[in-house]
């Protein structure tokens, strides 16, 4: 068997969902940002993105990892806004989100399956930023309030601090974005009324003034509008030691006289512009990043495209010298979206650009982008309108990148750049043998990233959760490492994945999403199928129901568009499905209910089935929204039970696996039936549901090495029984052929410790 995963996550462009209507019928008009040349209004977040969710997003060398929409976070919130992120001690990753009304922090650790941990109001403005230093997370809006603190400290216990609001400060409240210099423990307030400029605060950190949840106000810099800014501490050449901020800045509330400002803020009390530069086409200098070797400085020009230039344009400026920075030209890579947050991560920009999305821009040449990658949030279309990808926080150590979009909330994704590659050469079968000793070889391949070649590890997890690391053992060929299994528990069902390290401390996996989705197996010496249903013949099944429309039906998935399956879950060709008609597959107006025929389960096993659940356009599955399954332990159907309760809407189909017997989920019973109910009673609603490829499968497992060390016969593998070997030995007993090869010899001894380490 030979697997190939490039980059170590999941490649490939994704379909669409198509739904008619805006996602937020209502207009919002209290914002106007004055534009040169006139006042102009811009509505936030009032486009129609074609309701895609749940990663059906059109892509190119990023792949969907995970999402948590708008709703999810604060049913009160109409849009969302800015984002970041924050590293626990334990090493989890916290995704922080502005949103209309409040403040989201969600653990993407598992980016699969986001977990909100904290939503905090705050008042209301479409425009939130946030910051973090050390544990505090710092967050501001033009909504007024100065600055909301939260304390992290706590979030690897799923705890967010709300420690309110910092408001001993003199001047306006309102905020538009917020700066924070790590090095220097300063954070400065920018924009959010005319020429309020930097408004700098000391948080206690690196000799600071103030304290982390009580910022001193320490100057106010009032002469330009500032709209955001990067400050960095120099740590070598003619400017160690002072701080430097790069201002995207004008006058009046930023459009006049619009430029790149360098600043010298070293001192608070006198921060002086060190250069100002002018790019062509100047409409409104709105947010840039340094290189991480602080030689090129990239800006986005937020209303350039379409009053100036044709084509999403970013500008580029060498700042290596910061008093005499220059020009070096405009870069475009020929989309129409506005561009409007970018950072910058190694050798890499990643820019939300409104409706195209995120691009990701390769600057190993800084004067010559390169697009290399892009995720678009809004499919709808590339225009020059204020929707889709806000901004987005690549910084994670995982590599992943969050991305915070107006209308989709929180998306999570990973790009397919800069990776460790695994080829499965060899991968172990379904049915693990108890006594070890199976093999598994995986070809690791570089792309522009070093592997530690001490961390390539097969990871066992049984079914309590515990994990066993199987070290590699490099083989000899360039990239390839082989894993020994160890002796197992039999019947035990288990989950396995490959994982290695960059020398850079960056971890890929085999599968990509491991450990959410891993390779699975029944450590056993026999399998035997008591049940199989791939949905090809109608095995007995009945269906009732209310509902008015959408019950359940067998067939070849239609594939109308309307979030059903495009195939079945096994490739057989057919499965269950609500409707299944070309333009109006799914539920309407209650429960449809499929209920299966009596099979025999009494020998106990694993209990599996594949099933799709897809919810449009709101993309999440709400009270009445349900596809639930359940068991009954005799044949007249009449003491069922709840097994699962789905609600979550991936758009693709998902296997589930359950223990029947002993210990199990559904106990062993010579007549076992299942029912799966769909349930749609939300008005307008498009919900979709599947099922296919069930089956029960019978596992025996008698452990060919059992006992094989236990020579005194005693019922128990201990130290005793190496003495109890060497009488073996010296007599030419039985019990000392420990390696089973009809003799008595020195190699057996060999053989009898690697018995007694692995408990046969």
């Amino acid at each position: 068997m030979s697997i190939r995963v490039s980059g170590g996550v999941l490649a490939g462009s994704l379909g669409l969902v198509l739904a008619a209507g805006s996602a937020h019928a209502a207009v919002d008009k209290n914002y106007k940002k004055s534009h040169p040349g006139g006042e102009e209004e811009r509505l936030l977040g009032k486009g129609d993105s074609m309701d895609a969710r749940f990663g059906n997003f059109p892509a190119n060398n990023i792949s969907f990892l995970g999402q948590v929409t708008i709703n999810q976070l604060d049913p009160g919130s109409a849009d969302a806004n800015d984002c970041w992120g924050y590293v626990t001690q334990q090493g989890k990753e916290i995704a922080i989100i502005g949103l209309q009304s409040a403040t989201g922090f969600v653990d993407i650790t598992d980016p699969v399956n986001p977990q909100v941990i904290g939503v905090f109001s705050s008042p209301t403005s479409l425009w939130r930023d946030i910051k973090v230093i050390g544990d505090i997370a710092y967050v501001v809006t033009e909504g007024g309030g100065h600055i909301q603190m939260f304390n992290l400290a706590n979030a690897d216990n799923g705890t967010i601090g709300n420690l309110g609001f910092a408001q001993n400060f003199g001047g306006a409240s309102s905020t538009h974005n917020i700066v924070a210099n790590e090095e220097s423990g300063y954070i400065y307030r920018v924009g959010g009324s005319s020429d309020l400029g930097l408004r700098a605060y000391g948080v206690g950190v690196n000799g600071a003034p103030g304290s982390a949840t009580s910022p001193s106000q320490q100057a106010v810099q009032d002469d330009l509008y500032v709209h955001d800014a990067q400050v960095v501490t120099y740590d070598s050449g003619p400017y160690a030691g002072r701080e430097i901020a790069f201002l995207c800045s004008g006058f009046g509330n930023g459009s006049s006289d619009t430029r790149l400002r360098i600043y010298d803020v070293t001192n608070k009390n006198n921060m002086f512009e060190l250069d100002n530069v002018i790019y062509p086409n100047r409409a409104y200098c709105h947010q840039g990043w340094l290189s991480e070797d602080r030689k090129y400085f990239y800006v986005n020009d937020e209303l350039d495209e379409g009053d100036s230039v044709n084509t999403t344009t970013m500008h580029i400026f060498n700042v290596e010298d910061p008093a005499n920075a220059f020009y070096v030209g405009p870069w475009s890579n020929g989309n129409n979206a506005r561009d409007h947050n970018l950072y910058v991560k190694g050798n890499y920009i990643y820019a939300a650009n409104y409706r195209s999305g995120l691009r990701i821009h390769d600057i190993s040449d800084p004067e010559n982008p390169v697009e290399v990658a892009w995720i678009d949030t809004y499919p709808a279309d590339d225009g020059k309108g204020y929707d889709g990808a806000w901004s987005n926080y690549p910084f994670f150590p995982s590599g992943n990148i969050i991305i915070s979009d107006i209308q989709q909330g929180l998306v999570i994704v990973r790009p397919n750049l800069d990776l460790l590659s695994f080829t499965l050469d060899t991968g172990l079968n379904d049915i693990v043998d108890p006594a070890g000793g199976e093999i598994v070889i995986v070809t690791i391949d570089e792309e522009n990233v070093t592997l530690d070649e001490s961390t390539p590890t097969l990871n066992i997890r049984d079914e309590s959760g515990t994990v066993t690391p199987v070290p590699g053992t490099a083989t000899g060929l360039p990239g390839q490492f082989r894993f020994d299994t160890p002796s197992l528990p039999c019947l035990e069902n288990l989950d396995w994945w490959i994982s290695a390290d960059t020398t850079g401390g960056e971890t890929f996996t085999l599968p990509a999403l491991a450990p959410s989705s891993s390779f699975s197996a029944v450590v056993a010496t026999n399998l035997t199928t008591v049940f199989e249903d791939d949905s090809e013949t109608d095995l007995g099944y009945a269906v009732s129901g209310n509902a008015s429309d959408g019950q359940w039906t067998r067939g070849v998935p239609v594939n109308s568009g309307r979030g059903d399956p495009a195939t079945d879950a096994d490739g057989s060709g057919r499965a269950w499905l609500t409707d299944n008609e070309a333009g109006n597959s799914d539920v309407d107006g209650g429960a449809t209910i499929l209920t299966g025929p009596v099979f025999d389960a009494s020998a106990g096993g694993t209990l599996s089935y594949s099933y799709w659940l897809n919810d449009i356009p709101t993309g999440e599955i709400g009270p009445e929204d349900f596809l639930r399954v359940e068991y009954a332990t005799n044949a007249a159907g009449n003491n069922w039970a709840t097994l699962r309760n789905h609600t979550e809407t991936l758009n693709q189909w998902r296997e589930v696996s359950v223990i029947v017997g002993d210990a199990g989920e559904i106990p062993a019973t010579s007549t076992l039936r299942l029912r799966f109910t769909a349930n749609e009673s939300s008005p307008g609603d498009v919900m979709e549901a599947g099922i296919d490829a069930i089956s029960l499968n019978s596992f025996e497992c008698e452990n060919p090495c059992s006992n094989l060390a236990d020579v005194n016969g005693d019922g128990s593998v201990t130290p005793t029984d190496f003495t109890a070997w060497i009488n073996a030995f010296n007599n030419n007993l039985p019990g000392c052929d420990q390696n089973g090869d009809g003799a008595c010899t020195p190699t057996d001894f060999t053989a009898w410790i690697s018995n007694f380490n692995n408990g046969c």
